[in-house]
């Protein structure tokens, strides 16, 4: 950053910007002047920090540079200028965009003076930056905005805003603004941190300091630019802005310093707080030293920036914008739809298109099947032109009772070969439940095959979600549990829907589950969520009968490592459903919303006609339950036994033919055996179970 105090904040006298010790970069001022505005500025911030904290502590890799994966993040330069002078050629525009790119890329051609001492931790931050080709509206643009001014110099933010003789800025969330103009005299540039507002979201920077320009001497390499951005992108200035050395710049791999370093010094050079070899890294990005000097961020500074990147970070946004440019045709499949629970055996699939590409979409050919079966094709015509989208519903398809996933993709975007395939495909996973099943539901994850027939999963950025564990339960051997340790994407939604149970002829109901949760971070500020949800129209609707989060949620105290709960780390909740007695279908659907804090765990789930059995405790009564029914591939047999032992399995025809057996083995609570029925004749059957000489029997009808 350099040279950055505006007049608001000092008056720097100075005879000569080559030869003088300046205070060259005022975002720590700016950053106060935000603090004094914005009432909820600290708060944002100390979001951010938590959040970069807690990726950066749990060491995760950054996903979004695996593979090798670059971030280009598109820029708009706002040229503010009074005199000739200060309306800066395009080419020292380019100069400064090859230099971040080189910069940020560790492709600078002084790599090679980076000390042998801190080779080994200079990184390629994998962030490049564009000059945007598409203006917000979705129109072409060179990327350079030029402005002419009657105001002689700037001494804040007044040069963001059209109305105060500057340039409004573009949107925050898909363009990096820069501002050049006449800062005054010796002032170099200031930046905002993430957590700002948009308006004023970007740097400015001096405009003798941009690209190369010997007038800006010993400022004269760009590196002004490389310095703001750091702090756009979250780093501090590697001194921790103090002098006693208390500071921190938050990154383990920048050495402790005193204060800021001033010219070019000879290595190593220590320090009061770096008193040993190889000292203090005077030629980080993020120190004061002259443009000559600076060659290196560090990896620690690297995955501080990119941690904006992941899901859960200030930039995210970035990663979708368009700026940089469109090709002419480009079609993107947004979402599809149905997904939950359908209660029909033909199901209307529906799919959200966006045109992508910068010619007017007016035809493209939507391919789609469901469970990998036969492709239909739908050849959708309209017009959209760029960044529009439209819902499309297909032709009806016949779907068989169970779990299925619907897929669709893209093609042919008028005619023309897609620019992107990587964005032409979605998917939905969605049940088809006719039936419903009787209580009680006793369900405490012992059967492995999580889900269950019936149950359905959704998890729509395809990563974390519930999956059964036997590291942990309530009661018996095994739970379900989300793993938000290692969820580094706050706010995405995972979920699981229980099959539709039958509430008709009920006097009461006790609905119960076990859950244990545990914090990650200490102050609070983050936390998991935990929702359960019913509905009584097959999902059409849902309502929330129970949410909680911090501290509501907490079993167990913080946890700065992977939560497994302990058998007292446990609790028991209870919700009334008497408001739904009654009802003939009736869904119930967990769902958790991640803040990548820890993990959450659910165990021992009951609905019962007015009392409560733990599932693995000697139950008193003997019953089977069968789903679906009637079926079709396969039967799931589901039963609760109150002993451990042996047992048999068989089916048979109207004929009392045997067309099924085997043997079983059973233990307390709730068992589960699979049954594959597709090669079952259409028809009656009975399925008799016989567990210890208690014996039990079903009515099964194969569609």
């Amino acid at each position: 950053m350099r040279k950055i105090f505006t007049l608001l904040f000092l008056s720097v006298l100075l005879t000569g910007q080559a030869f003088a010790q300046v205070n060259r970069c005022s975002t720590v001022e700016h950053e106060a002047v935000l603090r004094a505005k914005y009432p909820d500025y600290d708060a944002k911030r100390a979001a951010i920090e938590a959040y970069t904290q807690q990726y950066t502590k749990k060491n995760n890799l950054l996903s979004k540079v695996e593979g090798g994966e670059i971030i280009t993040i598109p820029v708009v330069f706002h040229v503010v200028y009074k005199t000739a002078g200060q309306n800066i050629p395009d080419a020292r525009i380019m100069e400064q965009l090859d230099i971040l790119n080189q910069d940020f890329r560790r492709l600078n051609a002084d790599t090679t003076d980076t000390p042998d001492a801190f080779k080994p931790v200079g990184a390629d931050c994998s962030i490049e930056f564009c000059l945007a080709q598409v203006d917000p509206e979705g129109n072409p643009t060179t990327g350079i905005l030029r402005v002419e001014t009657t105001t002689g110099s700037f001494t804040g933010d007044e040069v963001k805003f059209d109305a105060d003789g500057g340039s409004d800025a573009w949107p925050a969330d898909s363009y990096f603004n820069f501002w050049t103009c006449n800062l005054g005299a010796f002032l170099l540039g200031y930046a905002q941190f993430p957590g700002g507002p948009d308006e004023t979201d970007g740097v400015v920077i001096h405009y003798e300091n941009v690209g190369l320009n010997d007038a800006g001497y010993p400022y004269h390499l760009g590196r002004t630019a490389t310095h703001e951005i750091g702090h756009w992108l979250n780093l501090r200035h590697i001194w921790g802005d103090d002098s006693n050395c208390s500071g921190t710049d938050f990154v383990d791999d920048t050495p402790n310093q005193k204060v800021e370093t001033y010219g070019c010094p000879g290595f190593p050079k220590t320090d009061a707080c770096s008193a040993t070899a190889p000292g203090i890294m005077f030629q980080n990005y993020m120190d004061y030293s002259d443009d000559a000097c600076m060659n290196i961020f560090t990896e620690g500074q690297k995955e501080r920036m990119l941690t904006l990147f992941e899901a859960g970070g200030e930039r995210y946004s970035l990663l979708s914008s368009d700026g940089c440019g469109l090709q002419p045709y480009d079609a993107q499949a947004i979402s599809s739809l149905p997904g939950g629970t359908i209660c029909d055996l033909s199901v209307t699939p529906k799919v959200v298109i966006k045109n992508h590409g910068a010619a007017e979409l007016i035809s493209v050919d939507i391919n789609y099947s469901v469970d990998g079966g036969a492709t239909s094709t739908y050849e959708w015509t309209g017009s959209l032109l760029s960044a529009e989208i439209e819902e499309v519903t297909l032709p009806a398809v016949a779907v068989s009772e169970g779990d299925h996933t619907l897929e669709v993709t893209l093609d042919n975007p008028n005619g023309f070969i897609d620019a992107d395939f990587s964005d032409n495909t979605t998917s939905t996973d969605f049940t088809v439940n006719l039936g419903t099943l009787p209580l009680p539901v006793i369900e405490g994850f012992e059967a492995t095959g999580f889900p269950y027939t019936g149950y359905s999963l959704s998890n729509p950025d395809g990563g974390e979600t519930w999956e059964r564990t036997t590291t942990a339960a309530a009661l018996g051997s095994a739970s379900i549990f989300m793993n938000h340790f290692n969820y580094d994407s706050p706010g995405e939604i995972d979920e699981f829907v229980l099959p539709a149970y039958d509430l008709t002829g009920l006097a009461d109901i006790v609905f119960t589950f076990d859950v244990a949760y545990a914090l990650y971070t200490a102050d609070g500020s983050m936390s998991d969520t935990l929702e359960v949800l019913v509905s009584d129209d097959c999902g059409d609707t849902w309502t929330s009968v129970y949410k909680k989060a911090n501290p509501d949620l907490q079993t167990a105290p913080i946890h700065t490592i992977s939560f497994k709960p302990e058998d007292d780390e446990w609790r028991t909740e209870t919700i009334n459903l008497d408001d739904y007695i009654g009802t003939e279908q009736f869904f119930v659907k967990f769902r958790t919303i991640t803040d990548y804090e820890n993990n959450l765990y659910i165990d021992n789930i009951n609905i019962n006609n007015g009392q409560i059995q733990a599932v693995n405790d000697n139950q008193p009564d003997f019953a089977m339950n069968l789903y679906p029914n009637p079926a079709n591939d396969n039967v799931q047999i589901r039963y609760n036994v109150p002993v451990n032992g042996n047992g048999s399995l068989s089916i048979t025809d109207v004929l009392g033919k045997v067309v099924y057996s085997t043997e079983i083995g059973v233990s307390y609570g709730v068992n589960v055996v699979n049954v594959n029925t597709a090669a079952f004749a259409s028809g009656y059957y009975q399925v008799t179970l016989n567990c210890e000489g208690l014996v039990a029997s079903e009515s099964l009808v194969k569609e």
